[in-house]
């Protein structure tokens, strides 16, 4: 079956039926999991079991935000809490709602940190803007974080903790403060390389850490005017959230330390001090009440405190700083516990409320923050069974911005093979282990009789990571989304299609009928994703719309829809149309044909070409990979797109190597958008009065590779000029920036 991601709209003022979150109904998982899946879920914590419950309590929150608004400042700590779980289930998904959500976030604070600068839970946020920030490499996510680093590094930091004269809006006075600080600026420090801002946390955190932390009890009181005080059973004072905060705050900022960092073993030392305790404080329903050392007092569970301690915990067995004999069963009782407290349409309940005490929590309590808490504990979890219980095949990571969707990967078939062994010899299906889908792919022969590449298609968001396991069996069909073939029913023609739009190149009978006689490439405009090129040829009529779409553009004697040729002196050294052809491969996720042309002149220049051109499933743009054969090691050639004349949108961007075309209207049959992307830098691209034109030196010895393609505004995808080119552009952060594959 096909892996589908639904694109999200902004949250605000949508219903959530439309902005791309499953939809959960009361004890159901709205993603209806088909029989695989549910034979996986053997237990509450694999994999698919736990990013399940993730989305569903993820989308209850933002659910509640949409229809209630924002419980507290989308600046204030307690979302900045939320923010760091989000991230984390980002990472897991295939649904970019979540990543674009943060996005929004942050330009909806206009990247601002709280209006009390330098109180810690102010810049909590700035965990979020330096993540994205490590994703998106815009400067201006971290550009106001980063002048307030600067001067949190500046400052002498040298006032007492004591708790008066709100020592608290300076200093990291309190525990909870080691959770929303000491991360935003290690993050920080990884997202811009600046080693300052986490000096500057080590420093602070042991300050810090030198105040609060009781060494007897391996325990952080909350603030100093807690230390001495009592519980009800004579015991001091130690509130589960605010340990928690620590946990929570050490590890994220453990994360970020580089491996030789110099103060290393004294963070894990404490986080081993603290780790053990915490585990022996374990209340008999699995979660941590809200007073650590008197829990009858408060025998509700509690699960922001629970939240943070699965995390942390789980995290300790991930780092190899704990033993998972020890450590598994109080996680595994934990993450049960916490799942017991989901609400069947996905609300987490036990969350203590804002306080800085421990105190009372129900049934029907809950915060944002507890779903932070929540949603990292299950991050960690499913890294721990990833890594024990589910061993990926194939590791496919999205290092981008950019929302990679129905993209086609490739991978060597030899390598895997070599890897994978008889696995990957046999009949096989490739399945993503956090989804249970089988994921579609196709075995590429390049016209022979060994596979020489492997193509996946998925759907990856942002920042996303997809595990893949290669299993034995017979794998799903895989529609049909890429078809290419010889047509000599209608003089020569060579044709080809994906689920996006169609394309053909001319033959040589062609050339008997000088009316019709045309050298590029054509188009043409498709609103449905079936293959239609069998059907319209057998019809005839393609240039009226029948509601599949229709032939209307124009190539004549031009280079039509970003074809090739020799140039020299304002000259366009056209061949004849192509004398051969072979069709390499042919579905369902690529096709893949070689066009050869007979030997022209191009000036002084004897000259003959291959052209083989490629098109991928879900893909506006092929890829044209030419061949020329002459005498030397160079000759110009031009890459070009006919221009109308009425005025159209024209873009021209030498710097990201891009030409796009927007035509004029062509009446009721609408637009057509036109592009050209290639792989590096493109000087003197230019107009004239027939073409966009794109100038290029073409080798002897290597290929000529460049990509070209075609939009139709009624298609329903792109429909104006600026969606298009940005379409263009985004095409070439691809090409440059591949998905990252490892098949282990």
């Amino acid at each position: 079956m096909m892996m589908k991601s639904i694109i999200a709209g902004s949250l605000l003022g949508l219903s959530f039926l439309h902005a791309g979150l499953p939809v959960y109904a009361a004890g159901t998982v709205a993603e209806q999991q088909t029989a695989t899946a549910k034979s996986t879920v053997t237990t509450p914590f694999t994999t698919l079991a736990v990013r399940a419950q993730m989305e569903k309590v993820a989308t209850w929150q933002w659910q509640h935000i949409a229809a209630n608004g924002w419980s507290h400042s989308p600046l204030d700590w307690t979302n900045g809490a939320m923010y760091a779980g989000m991230m984390s289930l980002s990472k897991i998904t295939s649904n970019p709602f979540f990543i674009d959500r943060l996005v929004q976030v942050g330009k909806d604070n206009n990247w601002n940190t709280g209006p009390d600068r330098f109180m810690a839970d102010e810049y909590c946020v700035g965990q979020l803007y330096s993540q994205l920030y490590s994703l998106y490499k815009d400067p201006v996510m971290i550009d106001k974080f980063s002048k307030l680093a600067d001067s949190i590094v500046a400052a002498p930091h040298t006032e007492p903790l004591d708790w008066k004269n709100g020592v608290h809006h300076r200093e990291w006075a309190w525990c909870d403060a080691l959770f929303m600080a000491p991360p935003a600026l290690a993050y920080l420090s990884t997202a811009t390389g600046d080693p300052r801002y986490l000096e500057t946390t080590a420093k602070l955190w042991w300050k810090t850490t030198d105040f609060l932390f009781n060494k007897q009890d391996s325990l952080y009181y909350r603030d100093g005017s807690y230390i001495g005080r009592k519980e009800k059973n004579g015991t001091n004072v130690y509130w589960s959230r605010g340990n928690g905060w620590v946990m929570g705050g050490l590890v994220r900022m453990m994360d970020n330390m580089p491996a030789n960092y110099a103060d290393k073993a004294r963070f894990q030392d404490l986080y081993k001090k603290m780790a053990y305790r915490i585990a022996a404080l374990q209340s008999a329903d699995g979660t941590w009440h809200a007073s650590l050392l008197d829990p009858d007092s408060y025998p509700a569970k509690e699960t922001s405190g629970t939240g943070f301690y699965v995390y942390a915990l789980t995290w300790g067995i991930n780092n190899g700083l704990l033993p998972e004999k020890d450590f598994l069963p109080v996680i595994q009782k934990g993450w049960q516990a916490l799942t017991d407290c989901v609400q069947p349409g996905g609300k987490l309940g036990f969350v203590q409320e804002i306080g800085a005490a421990p105190g009372k929590a129900t049934a029907d309590d809950t915060e944002v923050y507890g779903v932070g808490a929540f949603l990292l504990a299950g991050s960690e979890l499913i890294k721990y069974d990833l890594r024990k219980n589910s061993s990926a095949h194939i590791i496919i990571t999205n290092t981008t911005g950019i929302n990679r969707e129905d993209e086609i990967v490739e991978i060597p078939y030899a390598q895997f093979v070599a890897k994978l062994g008889k696995a990957a010899q046999k009949s096989f299906k490739v399945v993503d282990i956090a989804s249970a889908k089988e994921i579609p792919y196709q075995l590429i022969y390049e016209g022979e009789k060994i596979a020489k590449k492997l193509l996946l298609q998925v759907s990856i968001a942002p920042g996303a990571t997809i595990n893949a396991d290669v299993l034995e069996g017979v794998p799903a069909a895989v529609k049909a989304k890429a078809y290419s073939r010889y047509v000599p029913e209608r003089k020569d023609d060579y044709a080809w299609e994906n689920d996006r739009m169609a394309y053909r190149m001319y033959g040589k009978a062609l050339e008997s009928v000088p009316k019709e006689m045309a050298y590029g490439i054509d188009v043409w405009a498709k609103r449905t994703s079936d293959l239609v090129i069998d059907t319209w040829y057998k019809l005839d009529n393609y240039h009226h719309d029948n509601g599949q779409g229709l032939d209307f553009y124009s190539v004549g004697l031009t280079l039509g829809c970003g074809d090739n040729a020799p140039y020299g002196k304002d000259t366009i050294y056209y061949p004849k149309n192509y004398r051969h052809w072979k069709t390499l491969d042919n579905g369902p996720l690529r096709t893949t044909f070689a066009l050869t042309y007979d030997t022209w002149q191009a000036g002084s220049v004897a000259v003959s070409v291959t052209k083989t051109i490629s098109l991928d499933a879900g893909s506006q743009l092929n890829k044209m990979q030419l061949q020329y054969n002459f005498k030397g090691n160079d000759i110009p050639v031009v890459t070009g797109i006919t221009k109308r004349k009425d005025p159209g949108n024209i873009l021209l961007d030498e710097k990201t190597g891009v030409m796009g075309y927007w035509e004029p209207t062509h009446g009721e049959d609408g637009t057509i958008g036109l592009g050209c992307v290639f792989a590096k830098e493109v000087p003197g691209m230019k107009t004239d009065n027939v073409h966009l034109l794109s100038p290029g030196t073409a080798s002897s010895q290597q290929p000529y590779v460049y990509y070209f393609g075609a939009v139709w505004n009624k298609a329903g995808r792109i429909a104006a000029a600026d969606e298009w080119f940005r379409y263009l552009e985004t095409f070439a952060q691809k090409i440059k920036q591949p998905l990252a594959v490892t098949i282990q």
